[in-house]
């Protein structure tokens, strides 16, 4: 079945308001301030029905609730109905506001499927034909705005204007509602296009883990092999192999086991600056000319964590891209109560004017030999943990990577 927005639905409440509101308003001024005899027990029992109704219509919008396309189409049925009753007590289809007839119709056909639009326009001939040829007449007026066709054509200037304003009212909206709707269609295509990416990556990675155990395997009995009988300058120089390749083993086990959610062995927790120095003393096992400065700054004590392994490398690979830019690399993590922010920053060259508007995409990249995958994976990550990644140009040089994460997702 198909359903209408409450944001619609509510901005009908409002338009139609808007209408009945000028109505009541233009019997007041006729009855009240001209002196004409109208009908005015039955207008207002029309009105006040249609304004029941427009109440009723509006605790339903504002409780969330999406009318479905039927109970639009009553509504509507409803204002036809009304608006035919009122001119057949007030002048037929010589009353200026013989055009409301037109709104319901607006609304319906930018709103509702073809077959309800085609109910409701064979609805509003038949109310238009009947106070064509049956009605009661309204009295002449003779006064200071002149005979009954001046008043007349002041009616038809305000029924246009209350119609025009309606209608470009709520078909405005609705089309700032559509464009906002495709501007959300489109974010969902684009990350269900990344996860698809993501997806053939890890595969790949997978894979690759596979096939680089074997050459690691052998490089670590040669090793053993050549340490025997070598000088301590040698052994020095094997050592340090020795615990880069076990370290490159390690990394791919943990690839082929980490689960798709990214928690690592347990979710254990751990208060955030303790993670963080442990994940800058682990990377600077593979990066021990780089140095990092640390600081963590917020009110209280640091908010506990789950180890999230996932955001480790993606945080690993901040790190890598700014120590490949200088030597020196700032890592500063900040928390409230509702959010932790951690900033990457490095003293090198920046980012290339040219590159800026595609970083973040895959296999885009501004290193000689790099794969563009680090800021593309990273990114990903951060996002499905709710958060944000924005990389810009440092004050003073070099390149920012600020990273807003919410609390809750790393404490969950």
């Amino acid at each position: 079945m198909s359903t209408v927005s409450s944001s619609s639905a509510l901005l009908l409440v409002h338009l139609r308001s808007v209408a009945l509101a000028t109505q009541a308003a233009a019997v007041l001024l006729a009855a009240g301030g001209l002196g004409m005899q109208l009908p005015l027990a039955m207008d207002g029992l029309i009105l006040g029905a249609l304004a029941f109704m427009n109440t009723l219509a509006w605790w339903y919008a504002r409780r969330g609730d999406e009318p479905s396309a039927w109970v639009l189409t009553a509504q509507l049925a409803l204002d036809i109905v009304g608006l035919t009753a009122f001119l057949y007590f007030n002048g037929g289809y010589a009353n200026p506001f013989a055009s409301l007839f037109l709104l319901p119709l607006a609304v319906a056909a930018t709103v509702l499927p073809m077959r309800h639009t085609a109910g409701l326009t064979a609805l509003v001939v038949a109310g238009y034909s009947l106070v064509m040829f049956a009605y009661r007449p309204l009295p002449h007026y003779h006064g200071s705005l002149g005979d009954s066709f001046d008043l007349h054509l002041l009616g038809m200037w305000l029924s246009l204007v209350v119609a025009a304003l309606v209608i470009a009212t709520f078909v405005a909206r609705l089309a700032a509602a559509l464009r906002a709707r495709e501007a959300h269609l489109a974010q969902l295509r684009e990350a269900a296009l990344r996860s698809e990416q993501l997806a053939a990556l890890g595969a790949l990675a997978a894979g690759t883990a596979h096939e680089l155990s074997t050459p690691l395997s052998t490089m670590a009995v040669l090793v053993g092999e050549l340490r025997t009988g070598a000088g301590a300058d040698q052994r020095a120089d094997l050592d340090l192999l020795s615990r880069q390749i076990e370290r490159c083993r390690e990394v791919l086990t943990r690839n082929l086991t980490v689960t798709g959610q990214g928690r690592a062995e347990g979710g254990g927790r751990l208060g955030l600056e303790i993670w963080l120095r442990t994940l800058v003393d682990t990377w600077q096992q593979t990066r021990p000319q780089s140095r990092v400065h640390l600081s963590c700054l917020g009110p209280g004590e640091p908010p506990q964590v789950v180890v999230d392994e996932t955001l480790r490398q993606a945080l690993c690979s901040l790190l890598d891209n700014a120590a490949d830019a200088s030597a020196a690399v700032d890592l500063c993590a900040r928390w409230d109560g509702q959010a932790v922010l951690l900033e990457v920053a490095d003293r090198g060259a920046g980012i290339p004017s040219e590159l800026a508007p595609r970083l973040g995409q895959p296999f885009v990249t501004g290193k000689q030999g790099g794969l563009g995958l680090g800021v593309y994976l990273a990114r990903a990550v951060i996002e499905r943990l709710g958060g944000r990644l924005v990389i810009a140009p440092r004050d003073g040089g070099g390149t920012l990577a600020h990273v807003s994460l919410p609390l809750a997702a790393l404490a969950a």
